[in-house]
């Protein structure tokens, strides 16, 4: 309380107790003092000093310094205790679960060389997934070069960079007006013939685009993946399973190896990675075995080599399954597509022959994989 006193009522309050102690030290009793005669005995300040005291509760001052209580530090406000958060609310066991984006898998095929079919595998492998009763869409992320609208036989509506850049906007509905769209029921997108479309924010949005396509489709499928650059290790990242496309020849097995020991060394595991042989036949130079040997992986699938029909399929910009659709690598393509949405090849291959058999609207087997 001291300290809420202006100064010079304490200076005042101090004359008061001087004059006191002056008074007591006089010998003549009867000698009126300045004290005795009251608060008119005092100037001005004095009286000031005695009213705001009294008004303030002050207690008398004696010894020439304020006493009592108010000589001791204030004491400290009361630490406020913590409020106790509110208990959550009830939760009604009846009221529906809220909703959650659905999330796809993003599958990409990895050509280790030139020419080893990693295209044709890739849309042929979308196909059969729409044929499954799947949304599907395939990314074409060769930029320059891609061959995947030449493939399908199909006229780009719009870019991935431009649809990268709408990525974290656009909804569901306005996706699917952008894409070019399939007879077979997928839809796919490039880059190609839109070069001068590309910025240098491209690589930091693919993940953007990627989860946007992944949240209105169950399969995105990615082709023209050749080398370890910023937009392949963008998409890579993402990837729940990446297709090793090699062929029988000395060449394709040496680059084959590199490439896996880049997967390796830049730490993917191999669970991502599927060993797809292409083209294969019993006769050729180095035999599946020998290849798994030097990879030191399995071979997750293999498409026999039927060269003249699918290479037909392809000027023509149809799908294998269209020109051909009970035939062996048709059937093969159909068991790849079951391995890269996760069915062993063994389980993949024994369920081929039932999905060529049945409508198109019965094919459930991805179906009953995904409930089951």
């Amino acid at each position: 309380m001291v300290s809420r006193l202006p100064n010079r009522f304490v200076r005042a309050a101090t004359q008061v107790s001087q004059m006191r102690s002056l008074a007591s030290l006089q010998t003549d009793d009867d000698a009126p003092t300045a004290c005795d005669a009251g608060p008119a005995g005092l100037d001005a300040s004095a009286r000031r000093a005695m009213a705001a005291l009294e008004a303030l509760g002050a207690p008398p001052a004696a010894g020439g310094v304020i006493s009592g209580p108010w000589s001791r530090p204030a004491p400290a406000p009361p630490v406020a205790q913590p409020v106790p958060p509110p208990p959550p609310p009830a939760v009604d066991p009846a009221a529906p679960a809220p909703a959650t984006a659905r999330q796809g898998k993003v599958l990409c095929v990895f050509g280790c060389r030139g020419g080893a079919g990693a295209t044709t595998l890739a849309v042929n492998t979308a196909a059969a997934l729409a044929r499954a009763g799947k949304r599907v869409c395939v990314m074409d992320l060769d930029l320059q070069l891609g061959d995947v609208f030449v493939a399908l036989d199909l006229a780009p509506e719009t870019s991935i960079a431009a649809l990268a850049r709408e990525a974290s906007t656009i909804d569901g509905a306005a996706l699917r007006r952008r894409l070019a769209r399939h007879d077979a029921g997928f839809y796919a997108i490039t880059q190609t013939g839109r070069i001068d479309d590309i910025d240098e924010h491209l690589v930091e949005r693919l993940p953007a685009l990627l989860a946007t396509l992944t949240s209105e489709f169950d399969y995105v499928v990615v082709d023209g993946i050749r080398d370890f650059g910023d937009y392949a290790l963008s998409v890579l990242d993402m990837a729940d399973s990446v297709a090793l496309v090699v062929t029988q020849d000395v060449a394709a097995v040496r680059r084959a190896a590199r490439v896996v020991t880049l997967f390796r060394q830049l730490g993917y595991s191999d669970r991502k990675l599927r060993l797809v042989v292409n083209r294969c036949a019993r006769r050729a130079a180095i035999p599946v075995s020998e290849i798994e040997r030097a990879l030191a992986m399995p071979a997750a699938a293999t498409v026999r080599n039927d060269y003249k029909r699918v290479r037909g399929a392809m000027d023509d910009g149809a799908l294998i399954a269209d020109v051909a659709r009970t035939s062996g690598v048709a059937k093969d393509i159909d068991a790849l597509a079951g391995v890269l949405a996760g069915r062993t090849a063994s389980e993949a291959a024994s369920l081929v022959d039932g999905v060529l058999s049945a409508p198109a609207a019965k094919r459930g087997w991805f179906r009953r994989r995904r409930n089951g």
